[in-house]
């Protein structure tokens, strides 16, 4: 056993230019742990724009060259037996993206949460099923706080299917993917930037990026970013307030050992908005405005608040030894004020009076939560025989109280007039919370939730063409319900082992072929059960083919299936863990940049999940699951000009589509198939840059499922437009 690579295909290989690109990435990475240098890097045998490094890996234009979410290590991506694809800063700064949900759209097969909806309902999808939101690798209980921020993101790393081997915390391990957000880390060389955000809506955004090395040795780093957003809507009533703001210090002896310590502070303030009925959008004898707010014009703000600290410490001990410990403490408060309009359901697609009225219903949402997560990892890097491998063992620990209550005043039901949402004053009534009573509490919870996962991954390269991937995490999740209100108490306690396998090949130079088998547990927040609470259980498997070529293409291509059981099952507004639903698919992301001018991403993933068992009362077996349209695409190319004339100028263009999608489990209610194009023209140099975008540029009239009940519809953006100015110093 050596700890120095000593196998001659691997330096042959680097003289190549796809070997070029991953040798330069993966010295990149291995560096990057513990320092953060500056450095750009031009190799004129790779096509494309120049490599560069960056806090978060090394990138080539919009293709990052390592990720680290898959495996806790820096990776190649396509070394790695699972779909992943990483949105990289400058496609996010190419198409003037201002919220997560914009970004992800660049990756096939994803849905992000609704912009309208409150920080609490989380509605991002991959492939077919509801994923997880992580900031650096641990979990973001109830995605709080400005949500949609990406002002203090340098990239986004999207992980689909399962991922539960070395990532526990929150309630559980990942069932249906992961999006990760990377933060924004200090460089040693000092920069401060800013500039504002201006657009359709009364839209405005100030933001700032301060970069300042505290010495001349570069060894106490200092960086913040923040934002401010302030906006109305298409949406009457509609008014937005959401900051953020993102200290980090580092300390660094540049060689071995880093500390690095993270603060994240925000806040959202926003009517509630619950979507519109089916009936009067999609379907009936009426039509209801797209710019309806269905709720008192007066209604308070709902809000949701962060201060959240995380700390990481890695060192590298040896040339094969490193190890790291990375913990985080947040605090979360959050309310939800609301005027339901209710049907013959809650869901409330069916009016309650006919043709076009509906009951009324004041709710009140109130719930705090604290966390506390600590995970611990070692990382041997050793070579034997014919081999390179990487092996990784760690722990986890993660305690989420939850603390809230839903009143709801019943009597407002029969008190109250009923509105008709297609009266242009449809008669919503002034929000009167209901009272803190027994008599008027819906639900109420002071759950525990407590995960402890112990996880050991072996990663290894036979003759540079082979890789391999294995690894086991024994997973306890802990789950002690209590309802003061109704005097009961549950508690769910369950442990399994999660195993992940997968297998990369590379099949010709620049052309992977990839399988891979993958489990995960976890439990639902933000559900009433109708008892006691159990964990949902999910796996996967895929296969496919990652590129990576001489002539600038990139991508993957894979068939996949996902499994899950225990699933909640909406029953008006307690669930039941009965659920069993399958997902089955094909999906595709491709990146092809031949030079420096041209780049041109596009995707497209065809998804057909549905139920595998009946729910009783709701949907019989073989219904398709809402929310996910089983077609979706992007296509986006950007192309800079060079020449004096125009040098620093790009411009822009692309179009999504999706297919209808099932508004409700039971099927009775479903979306048109709609697109929507996008343009920009944008100027950039050393200290200014400035941009002009135009979305939905065709004015399409759409509609999206909205995940509000047991699913409601929402308006598509009307075209609106953004234009973004930037200085740099």
């Amino acid at each position: 056993m050596t700890t120095e690579s000593s196998a001659l295909p691997r330096a042959a290989r680097c003289g190549t230019a796809i070997g070029a690109a991953l040798c330069l990435s993966t010295a990149f990475a291995q560096t990057q742990t513990t320092t953060t240098p500056e450095v750009t890097i031009v190799d004129t045998r790779l096509p494309g724009p120049p490599v560069e490094q960056t806090t978060a890996g090394a990138v080539q234009g919009y293709r990052a060259l390592t990720a680290t979410s898959a495996t806790r290590t820096p990776t190649p991506l396509e070394q790695i037996p699972q779909s992943i694809q990483v949105i990289t800063r400058p496609l996010i700064n190419d198409q003037n993206n201002q919220t997560v949900t914009e970004a992800l759209r660049n990756v096939s097969g994803v849905q992000g949460t609704n912009p309208l909806q409150t920080p609490a309902y989380n509605s991002t999808y991959i492939r077919g099923f509801a994923a997880e939101n992580w900031v650096d690798g641990l979990t973001t209980y109830y995605n709080p706080g400005n949500r949609d921020a990406l002002i203090n993101a340098e990239r986004i790393e999207v992980l689909k299917g399962p991922s539960a081997i070395l990532y526990g915390g929150g309630v559980g391990s990942p069932v249906g993917g992961v999006v990760n957000l990377v933060s924004k880390l200090p460089t040693d060389t000092a920069f401060y930037s800013g500039g504002i955000v201006l657009g359709s809506d009364s839209y405005y955004q100030p933001y700032f990026d301060v970069n300042q090395p505290l010495g001349s040795d570069g060894q106490v780093l200092f960086r913040m970013t923040g934002a401010y957003t302030g906006a109305k809507s298409f949406i009457d009533v509609l008014d937005t307030q959401a900051w953020s703001l993102y200290p980090t210090l580092m300390l660094t002896n540049r060689s071995d050992t880093r500390l690095v310590i993270q603060g994240q502070f925000s806040d959202w303030k926003q009517q509630e908005y619950q979507g519109l009925p089916a009936t009067g959008t999609l379907t009936g004898g009426f039509r209801i405005a797209n710019s309806l707010f269905p709720g008192p014009t007066d209604i308070p703000k709902s809000y949701s608040r962060l201060n959240s600290g995380t700390v990481l410490l890695d060192h590298k001990f040896d040339p094969t030894w490193s190890g790291s410990v990375q913990a985080r403490y947040s605090q979360t408060d959050f309310a939800e004020y609301a005027q339901n309009y209710v049907g013959t359901d809650f869901a409330a697609n069916a009016p309650s009076v006919p043709p076009s009225s509906w009951n009324l219903l004041n709710l009140d949402l109130s719930q705090q939560q604290t966390e506390f997560t600590i995970a611990a990892n070692a990382l041997a890097q050793f070579d034997y025989g014919e081999t390179r491998n990487k092996a990784v063992i760690g722990l986890d620990y993660s305690r989420v109280t939850d603390k809230g209550v839903m009143l709801a005043d019943f009597n407002d039901l029969f008190t109250l007039p009923t509105a008709d949402l297609a009266s242009p004053t449809p008669g919503f009534q002034p929000y009167v919370p209901p009272a803190n009573i027994a008599a008027n509490t819906v639900s109420d919870g002071d759950n525990t939730y407590t995960t402890t996962g112990l996880y050991v991954q072996l990663q290894t390269a036979v003759w540079e063409r082979l890789y391999l991937l294995a690894g086991l995490r024994l997973a306890n999740l802990k789950i002690d319900s209590v309802s003061p209100a109704f005097g009961v108490t549950n508690t769910t306690d369950t442990t399994k082992l999660l195993p992940r396998i997968g297998v990369a090949y590379e099949a010709t130079p620049g052309v992977s072929l990839f399988a891979g088998y993958s489990q995960g547990m976890k439990g639902n927040p933000f559900v009433f059960y109708a008892g006691t609470p159990e964990p949902e259980e999910s796996t996967q498997i895929e296969a496919g083919v990652k590129f990576n070529t001489a002539f600038g293409l990139s991508g993957s291509a894979a068939l996949f299936q996902i499994d899950r059981t225990g699933v909640p099952v909406s029953m008006g507004l307690l669930s039941v863990p009965e659920g069993e639903q399958r997902s089955r698919g094909f999906d595709m992301d491709l990146l092809w940049q031949p030079d420096r001018q041209w780049q041109v991403l596009a995707n497209y993933a065809h998804i057909d999940a549905t139920l595998v068992n009946a729910v009783p009362g709701v949907a019989p077996a073989g219904s398709q699951l809402n929310i996910v349209p089983p077609n979706s695409g992007r296509l986006w190319v950007n192309y800079r000009f060079e020449g004096e004339a125009l040098a620093g100028w790009r411009v822009g263009a692309g179009v999504y589509a999706a297919s209808g999608a099932y508004v409700d489990l039971a099927n009775t209610f479903k979306t048109s198939g709609y697109y929507t194009a996008d343009a920009t023209v944008g100027y950039d140099s050393k200290q200014f840059s400035a941009s002009l975008t135009v979305r939905n540029l065709t004015g399409q009239d759409y509609y999206v499922p909205f995940v509000y009940y047991g699913g409601r519809v929402a308006p598509g953006n009307d075209r609106t437009v953004m234009a973004n100015l930037a200085f740099k110093f």
